[in-house]
């Protein structure tokens, strides 16, 4: 579908030193797009002299580079190496007139350093010493950044882009409407139904049952029961010892431990929802619960969906949830991406478990892309628990019933 946006045109001004660097400029501002274009109405146009300047006959290059390109532009990203450039006739390199022209304008320019090692003998000694004096220049009256490798250097661009674009949208007089209090990336948490995944609110009150069995100490051992197995066939007798191979004289003891556990554990689900106007990437929220004096234990659980319907997954306790001490645990949700004003609720699943009553505090820190602190939200569970006595006879008839 068709929709007006506002275009913000973005040069990428480097020497050819910094190819790489040049295609990831180019890639992160597409991505920027894709992300955020549709929502707040506004286009990244990244422009390189390559595409977008066409050959005058009788001029000097950089000047038509300069008319066509530069003076079009409303941000430049300039990136160096171990070169300046090639000379133009007036500057030390094309792309130093581009800067100096851009920032001569008052448009933002930002600059970026590399850090990273080069072979010696593929250095230019000359190229590299101008490069110095203009860093020794430019570094008191410029905000710079270094960076040590492709990676850093695009996870920079792509935040600090975020916070020029601000820049340019109150320069331009741009106004984003919204109904929401952040005009930029804002992600609120809640919990969720278990099941259905809707969010219910940021306080959650949760019930289950512990049982007692009076008679514990006196669960008998297991004893296979007596079956003719010598008119069997070869293949049922097989088929009779695997299945009562993992049967120990413990069996019923450790069924009902299971039992036990699974009557005061209860799944506990998370929701987000991005209510601000710009997109976030690599979302992570870290998750830490604390009860007020009762022991908790937490482990994780997904949802996958398979042939046979939804089964859930056991998470490895020791890596998805971690304990801090008996009162404490912490784990956390990933996302890749969430638009803005999208909500979702991830498939991973708590399962938290107390013999006690309890007040429990949730602390979530989410971090992402856009996000230059991590946003706090406090979350609260009262877990309440009812003692329900019973005997081993009836749980193990339960679970003979079952099998």
């Amino acid at each position: 579908m068709a929709y007006s946006a506002q275009v913000f045109r973005i040069l990428i001004a480097s020497p050819n030193d910094v190819s790489e660097e040049r295609d990831i400029a180019v890639k992160t501002i597409q991505e920027w797009n894709d992300l955020n274009s549709a929502e707040r109405q506004l286009v990244l146009l990244p422009l390189r002299w390559e595409t977008h300047s066409a050959p005058e006959y009788g001029k000097r290059p950089q000047e038509v580079i300069n008319r066509q390109v530069v003076d079009q532009c409303d941000l430049l990203v300039g990136v160096f190496w171990t070169r300046i450039g090639s000379p133009t006739g007036i500057a030390d390199s094309g792309t130093l007139e581009e800067i100096e022209r851009v920032a001569n304008d008052g448009k933002p320019v930002m600059l970026y350093f590399s850090k990273s090692s080069k072979n010696p003998d593929e250095i230019d000694i000359e190229q590299l010493k101008k490069l110095r004096e203009f860093k020794k220049k430019t570094f008191p009256n410029a905000l710079v950044e270094n960076y040590s490798g492709i990676i850093e250097f695009r996870d920079k661009l792509s935040k600090q882009l975020e916070i020029q674009l601000r820049t340019l949208l109150a320069s331009s007089d741009s106004v984003i409407e919204s109904n929401d209090a952040s005009p930029y990336t804002d992600i609120i948490l809640k919990f969720a139904d278990a099941d259905s995944g809707e969010a219910i609110g940021d306080k959650l009150v949760v019930n289950s049952t512990c049982l007692k069995v009076v008679d514990y100490d006196s669960i008998p051992d297991y004893k296979q029961k007596k079956t003719e197995s010598r008119s069997k066939e070869k293949k049922e007798i097989f088929e009779l010892l695997m299945e009562t191979r993992s049967r120990n004289k413990d069996y019923y003891r450790s069924k009902i431990d299971k039992l036990i556990e699974k009557s005061k554990t209860k799944p506990i689900r998370f929701w987000l929802k991005n209510v601000g106007t710009v997109g976030a990437r690599d979302v992570f929220i870290e998750i830490k619960l604390k009860s007020n004096k009762a022991p908790i234990t937490l482990r994780t659980q997904r949802q996958l969906e398979t042939s046979e319907g939804i089964i859930f997954m056991m998470g490895d306790e020791e890596t998805e949830a971690n304990r801090i001490t008996d009162l404490t645990w912490s784990t956390h949700l990933e996302m890749r991406a969430l638009q803005p004003k999208r909500e979702v609720s991830p498939q991973k699943r708590l399962l938290l478990s107390a013999d006690k009553n309890c007040s429990i505090d949730v602390e979530a820190n989410i971090y992402a892309d856009t996000l230059s602190e991590p946003i706090t939200r406090k979350l609260s569970i009262q877990y309440k628990v009812k003692t329900v006595e019973t005997s081993y006879v009836d749980l193990i008839e339960e679970l003979e019933d079952r099998e």
